[in-house]
Formats: C-alpha cells, sequence, structure tokens
C-alpha cells in the first residue's frame, strides 16, 4: 500500500540504504533529521518526525520515571481493585497525574495528583456533611484533610504528606511574590547552592519532580491502601 503523503517520514525511516564498504549507513533519526532539514513548511509530517526524534531521545527517562510511578504503587497492589468515592474524576486524574510524570510534566503531575486526593477526601467526608457547615463542598484539600484527621479517616503521616502537597501545589497555583520562601524557583535555588554540581535547570527539575512523586504517593496511599473510605461513615 502506498503511503497518501510519499514525503512523510514513515518513507524516509523505510528507504532501502545500499551498503557500501568504508560508508556508514545513517540512522533512522539521522535521516529524520536530515530530511526535516530539507523541509520549508510546518506539516503534520514535520511535526511527525520532531515526535519520532522526541520519542527516541526521551525513552529511557520516561521508562525510568514509570519505574518511580511503580515503586510507589507497588505497595498498594490488589488483584481486585479499590474504591473512589471521589467519582470518576479522581480515577481519571490519578491517571492523568501518572502519565503527565512520565511523559516529564512534574507541574501538571502534582496538580492532578493534588486534585484526585481533594475529590477523594470529598467523598470520603460526605457521609459527615449534616454535621458540615452548608459551603463544606467548596474546601480545599487543606481543610479536607484536618477534618479527614480529627475523624480518624486518615493517620497521621498521611496527614502530612497531604498537608506537605497541598503547601507546595498552593505556591504554584496561586499567585505568589517572586521571592516565596516556598516556592519552586526558590527552593531550586537553594538546592543549586547545596549541590553546585546541578545548573539551574537540574535543580528545578529535581525538585519539581520531587514535588510530583511526592503528590502521586500521597495519593496512591489514600486511594489504593486502607485509610479514607475504609474508615468512612456512608450514607
Amino acid at each position: 500500500m502506498e503511503d497518501e503523503e510519499p514525503n512523510g517520514p514513515p518513507v524516509v525511516v523505510r528507504q532501502m540504504q545500499l551498503h557500501l564498504d568504508g560508508i556508514e549507513p545513517l540512522t533512522d533519526e539521522q535521516r529524520v533529521e536530515a530530511w526535516l532539514q530539507e523541509q520549508e513548511h510546518d506539516t503534520a509530517d514535520t511535526r511527525t518526525a520532531a515526535l519520532f526524534l522526541r520519542d527516541r531521545r526521551t525513552r529511557r527517562a520516561r521508562a525510568a520515571r514509570w519505574g518511580q510511578v511503580q515503586e510507589l504503587q507497588a505497595p498498594f497492589a490488589s488483584s481486585w481493585g479499590w474504591l473512589f468515592p471521589g467519582g470518576s474524576e479522581s480515577l481519571w486524574l490519578y491517571h492523568e497525574a501518572e502519565r503527565a510524570y512520565v511523559e516529564g510534566f512534574p507541574l501538571a503531575a502534582l496538580l492532578c495528583a493534588h486534585a484526585a486526593s481533594e475529590r477523594v477526601l470529598a467523598g470520603c467526608l460526605q457521609g459527615y456533611e449534616d454535621e458540615f457547615d452548608k459551603r463544606w463542598r467548596l474546601w480545599g484539600l487543606g481543610p479536607l484533610v484536618k477534618e479527614a484527621f480529627q475523624r480518624g479517616l486518615i493517620d497521621e503521616p498521611l496527614h502530612d504528606k497531604l498537608m506537605e502537597v497541598n503547601e507546595v501545589r498552593k505556591v504554584s497555583a496561586h499567585f505568589k511574590p517572586p521571592l516565596e520562601p516556598n516556592s519552586l524557583h526558590v527552593r531550586a535555588i537553594r538546592r543549586a547552592d547545596t549541590k553546585p554540581e546541578l545548573g539551574d535547570e537540574e535543580a528545578l527539575d529535581e525538585i519539581a519532580e520531587a514535588d510530583a512523586l511526592l503528590a502521586i504517593g500521597a495519593a496512591t496511599e489514600l486511594m489504593r491502601g486502607e485509610q479514607g473510605c475504609w474508615r468512612a461513615r456512608w450514607g
């Protein structure tokens, strides 16, 4: 079957190369890069080619981050599944956090894991809503964590993790002065000062990834562990 657009990257990669003595054949990446340099316009094919190169170059890093997520999930493995009182959205948000982290978007992973935890805790507390102020469904993660802890739905270590997630997310999701002590940027500067071998971008990436893993780990414990909905009152 012929390609619909014969000048696209699939043709570049599939082209046969002659084996000549003393001449090394080009790799797929080199062939695609050379093809890209010849293109004058941005098209679906050039974008496909760019994604092809990105996939090859970032695969090992993505696999390593995938392994980090799996390590966080391993202690909470279940043969039958889990209950999610926050609705389908909580599960979607959790999976979006996983995927965002693996793909190299730690801030998005932090925001999604935070939102998933918030929805799950609200679902756990729904059985007590007759005891709350009518506006309780507008509570953010901080008040939800405090109320869940006071009612014994979560233990102190998970309480502390979720409150830390709330703080590191807050300084990124809400406007703060540039030199806010807990901001991602300021913490990255401090990290670079203590680890001179790190460049500014590397220090920033390291802090952002640590925040994302903290959030995914806390959400995993809340959603897949034996706290939260397992201790909640229903109805």
